[in-house]
């Protein structure tokens, strides 16, 4: 594996969930997505480009070749969903902490989004009750209907979701433990003397 260059060597750890992994091998593996990410875009646009003009006077040539790209670009998205998410975890072994870690920022939003709709709905339900009972809403509760939705949506969702975000960059940015720790040996090969090193 040394010999393998650092921004590849997730693909390789496929699913290697165990051990630690460096900061230059997780953020080579983020510019890796996003430089594949960029050119299967360029890649895309390029294959859908030509129809695009032709859209008004021929929209059937659109989906033929929109069903083409999405399923490729899909199955690579899937492909790669794995080592990331394996990369992320050993990324939080490095600094001693468990990889579970990766899953707070879903478990933040879903959160999040259930409290939005149980408070929002509520509200919604109220407004709906009063209109079946004839009480028109006014131009003033509707916009204060709206405006709640949007302070509720950033209070539940963004802003939790925001916070857990920041989170896990401060979380990926951390130098790892030097040495070995509860995960393995330290990537970067601190603390790691041989026996002979230790008692000579």
């Amino acid at each position: 594996m040394t010999n393998v260059p650092l921004m590849f060597q997730p693909l390789f750890k496929y699913a290697e969930f165990n051990g630690r992994s460096r900061r230059s091998e997780f953020w080579l593996w983020v510019l890796f997505r996003i430089l594949l990410g960029m050119v299967m875009g360029a890649g895309a646009l390029a294959w859908l480009g030509p129809v695009m003009p032709h859209l008004k006077d021929h929209p059937e040539l659109f989906m033929p070749r929109y069903f083409t790209v999405w399923p490729t670009l899909s199955l690579v998205n899937l492909a790669l969903l794995i080592p990331s998410l394996a990369v992320g975890v050993r990324r939080l072994h490095d600094i001693n902490r468990s990889g579970w870690w990766i899953i707070m920022p879903f478990v933040v939003a879903f959160v999040g989004v259930t409290i939005f709709m149980i408070v929002f709905g509520t509200h919604i339900f109220q407004a709906a009750m009063a209109h079946q009972n004839g009480s028109e809403m006014t131009e003033s509760e509707g916009l204060s209907l709206v405006f709640g939705m949007f302070g509720y949506l950033f209070l539940c969702v963004i802003l939790p979701s925001l916070i857990s975000q920041i989170v896990m960059l401060v979380f990926y940015v951390t130098d790892g433990t030097p040495g070995p720790n509860r995960f393995g040996n330290d990537p970067k090969g601190r603390g790691t003397k041989s026996v002979v090193d230790t008692f000579a």
